[in-house]
This record gives structure tokens, sequence and C-alpha cells, in this order.
């Protein structure tokens, strides 16, 4: 999953189906005297998968401001269809569209300008440590940030969102960031979820080289394989984000080790508190390996995970 900006400043945005929240779009390539060119912010729509976020900044100069998001429905694609109001992009035979679905406006919503002047230094530092092509909806002219003019829809990595959305520290029960509502920050703090349970996937995955780590377990492909929790995201903030309270599963194992069917000792075998012989998943993918070790990976369980996971599963510690 990533996160995205549009920068969407007419009112119409292609008008009907192609309106404004109902798709992003852009024409496939530039018109030249003498050869079309491509332009990166708008290739970055065909780039754009399902459950992709798209923050919609409206406005223009001190107006400008980020209303709200959508979620993209569909990958982005190339289509030969029209946009109803195509504009001063009416030349183009093709353009590159994704749906979106579930948009919700922020009551509060975030001005950029204010943005600029709060988040200066942090968005400096940003930009001067970004490697090219920076991909970016700013830039920095005569020393000012400013929008880059262009720059339709850019890519808002995890760096970058925390300087937006004004730090994670931000987002817990007890406070919201500076200027916006609670409803805004409850639907911000769902993008910094979903963006750290993607990190926490990758992290895991890579930890044991993209490969179930059960004993025995083959699988190795990374559409069949999941980042586990030890101790659950809910119960352990400490813990939650950290490559050491995750397992990579294949999704029989994970479900296995989610119900409690197994659990590990501290020395990371697989042990179970009593046989569940009404299984056929016990028998086949559980019991055969009963006191094998799991896959090493680069970075060992969290053996305090561990023991939560036990205690959660009514497992006892046993000879651990």
């Amino acid at each position: 999953m990533k996160v995205w900006i549009e920068m969407s400043r007419d009112i119409e945005h292609g008008g009907d189906a192609w309106g404004f929240t109902r798709c992003i779009w852009a024409p496939t390539y530039k018109k030249g005297k003498s050869i079309n060119k491509s332009w990166l912010f708008w290739d970055n729509v065909n780039k754009v998968k399902s459950g992709d976020f798209i923050l919609h900044l409206r406005g223009k100069g001190k107006e400008a401001e980020i209303v709200g998001y959508s979620i993209a429905k569909t990958d982005g694609y190339r289509t030969e269809e029209c946009p109803p109001i195509a504009g001063e992009w009416a030349y183009c035979n093709s353009f590159y569209r994704a749906i979106l679905t579930d948009y919700l406006k922020f009551e509060n919503s975030i001005n950029l300008y204010r943005l600029f002047f709060d988040k200066e230094l942090e968005l400096k530092d940003y930009y001067e440590k970004k490697s090219k092509p920076k991909n970016l909806f700013f830039t920095i002219q005569s020393g000012r940030l400013q929008c880059l003019n262009g720059g339709y829809l850019s890519e808002v990595d995890e760096a970058l969102l925390e300087i937006i959305l004004d730090g994670t520290e931000k987002f817990n029960n007890e406070s919201v960031p500076i200027g916006v509502s609670v409803s805004a920050s409850t639907t911000l703090k769902k993008i910094k979820v979903r963006v750290g349970h993607e990190r926490f996937a990758t992290n895991v995955k890579n930890n044991y080289n993209n490969q179930c780590c059960f004993p025995g377990c083959k699988i190795a492909d990374k559409e069949f394989l999941v980042a586990s929790h030890i101790a659950r995201w809910a119960d352990n903030s400490e813990k939650r984000g950290n490559t050491s309270n995750g397992l990579c599963f294949c999704p029989i194992h994970d479900k296995a080790f989610e119900l409690g069917y197994f659990s590990l000792d501290d020395n990371f075998r697989v042990f179970v508190e009593r046989k569940i012989d009404h299984s056929q998943i016990f028998k086949e993918y559980i019991s055969k390996f009963i006191g094998l070790p799991i896959s090493k990976g680069y970075i060992e369980p969290d053996r305090e995970a561990l023991k939560e996971h036990r205690k959660r599963c009514n497992i006892s510690k046993q000879d651990c």
C-alpha cells in the first residue's frame, strides 16, 4: 500500500465519472513540437494499486489545502476513453486512470501554506536528502517552499507522511494534530496504522528471506506469506512494529499460530499444550513438527512477546 498526493486545481476535474473523488486521471503524454514526451507525475497514475490512499490537495496559493482522502478501488490502467471535460488535454488519444472510492472530507483541512511555514526546516531537509527523480508535490525555489507546477500525482513515503501528519506522537487517544478535527485525526491515524502494518510486514518477510519459517514448510511465494504478530498489535504498543515481534508464516501456520494450535518455546521450538486430535490441520501441519525449531531469521523472535502469546493461548511454559 502506498500513499499519494493528488493536486487537483479545477472544479470539474474531468466531469461526471471522471470528476473529483470519482477517479484520478492524466494524459499518457505531453504534446511536443516534434515529439511527444512522458511526464513522471502523470505516469504515477498508472502505478497506483488498489487499496492505495490518495490525499487530495485542492486550491491555489494560501488557499491550497489537503481536504480529504480517497482509496483506490482499482489499479491504475491505460484507456482510450476520453474524459467528458478534457480541457487542454483533449489532444491526447489515451489516458491513465484509477477509480476511487470511500472519499472522506476532513472537517478541518490541512492548510498547505501553514504546513510549509510550520514544517519549513523538516521539509527542506527532506527535500535535500531525497534522491532524483524527487517525485514530490513541492519544490524549493529562491529558498522558499512551494507546490511544484505540474506535479499532479506524487508519492508520499513514510518520512514525508510523518512531516505532513505532524508526527506519530500526535496520533494517540489523548491528542490530535493541531488544527485537525477528531474525525480527520481518526482518518489520518488509519493511514498511519496501515503504513505501519505494511512496513512491519515487509521487514518481517525480509527477515525470514520471504519463506515460511515453520519447520518443514517450503512456501516461499510472497503472495502466500503473512507477517504474523506474536504480541498482538493492539495489546502491546511498544513491540507492535518491531521486526522481532513478527514471524513469517504461510496462511495455514499463521492461522494456527493465531488460534493457539501451537506456540514457540524460548529456544524457538514448536510445542503445544495439548494435542488437538480432532483437527485435520493439526494432524497434517503441526503435530509432525512438535519439538523442531523454526527457521532462523536475521533477528530473533522476541522472547517476552512469545511469553505473551503462550499466556494468551493458555499454553503452559513447560521446559522453555
